[in-house]
């Protein structure tokens, strides 16, 4: 079997070109010209230069696979525009390409968030309500996906916060607690899902080679939620350290976060925390329900929070990280 991932040389798409590879799979990896490979180095893979925004460069990756994983996306852009181009035209681009060369192709696997959703609300029965540009591009994407039912075997999955190994989010606040201190937003009572990466592969390929799962939205996360305060204790716990617990105010996330926007303004790079971040922070519901991957798919995750921080923090130590 063939499979072709975009967005291969990130956190999530290189751990998913190794699994593949591990399974037998055929792998073709979409990068672009000035994408950093290291994650990929020593993997039997084919390499295609192409960009998802650049629709006449995705043909050559797209002939013969059986499988296309479109991860590549933005999380963090300077504008709105970056991210309906990158997140909405750029799926939309990769699906039309598929349906014109590859329409027999097995299956087309379009990785999503809860963002796209929005935090949980039991009164909204289903419906969408992303709060920030991120979430509401995501949302487009996933659109495009579905006006493809018809003519491609489509299939979302929606994630919650992801972690592991090469992850750079929690390597940030893994450096705060090395300093001995455990940050935790201020104002947030409510619980937050985790999924360590190589559970979020598992369910992703689990998802993939279902032949029910055509049509199909899953959601993917741990079955526990976890406090701030539970996540960033076993956070400290995983790297052997005491922290102090540092609450931090709404208004000083809100401040640091404006700030942050004015000096990407000047250097013109993603700010890692602008005020629609801090607005996903500081949001309640960040829990999802799995129950629809667990009984159609067989998806349990198999890596506790207090296993996955510890593969974790013991990576970044290898790599000299921390």
């Amino acid at each position: 079997m063939k499979a072709l991932v975009s967005g291969s040389n990130g956190f999530i798409g290189s751990h998913l070109v190794e699994t593949l590879r591990k399974r037998g799979y055929s792998v073709t990896c979409l990068v672009r010209k000035t994408s950093n490979l290291d994650w990929l180095k020593g993997l039997d893979v084919e390499f295609v230069c192409g960009d998802c925004t650049e629709k006449e460069t995705l043909y050559e990756a797209v002939k013969g696979a059986d499988y296309v994983y479109h991860l590549a996306g933005v999380v963090r852009a300077v504008d709105r525009d970056t991210y309906y181009r990158v997140n909405f035209l750029g799926t939309k681009n990769l699906l039309e390409v598929c349906n014109e060369t590859n329409p027999n192709m097995k299956k087309f696997i379009y990785l999503s968030t809860q963002a796209a959703v929005g935090p949980f609300d039991p009164e909204a029965k289903g419906d969408c309500h992303p709060i920030t540009d991120y979430g509401k591009s995501k949302l487009q994407g996933e659109m495009a996906v579905n006006s493809f039912k018809d003519r491609l075997p489509v299939l979302t999955i929606r994630t919650t916060a992801i972690y592991g190994p090469r992850d750079k989010d929690i390597y940030t606040y893994f450096k705060f607690l090395k300093k001995g201190l455990r940050p935790v937003p201020g104002n947030v009572d409510g619980d937050i899902n985790l999924l360590y990466v190589g559970d979020l592969i598992e369910g992703m390929i689990l998802a993939a080679e279902n032949e029910s799962s055509s049509g199909q939205t899953y959601f993917l996360a741990d079955e526990k939620s976890y406090s701030w305060e539970e996540a960033s204790d076993k956070a400290a716990q995983a790297l052997g350290v005491k922290a102090i617990n540092v609450r931090i105010p709404r208004w000083m996330i809100l401040t640091s976060a404006f700030l942050s926007e004015l000096s990407s303004g000047i250097t013109n790079k993603p700010p890692l925390l602008d005020r629609q971040k801090a607005k996903e922070i500081l949001h309640d519901g960040w829990f999802c329900d799995i129950t629809e991957a667990r009984e159609r798919l067989g998806f349990k995750p198999r890596v506790s929070l207090e296993e996955g921080l510890k593969i974790t923090a013991s990576w970044y130590k290898e790599k000299g990280w921390l």
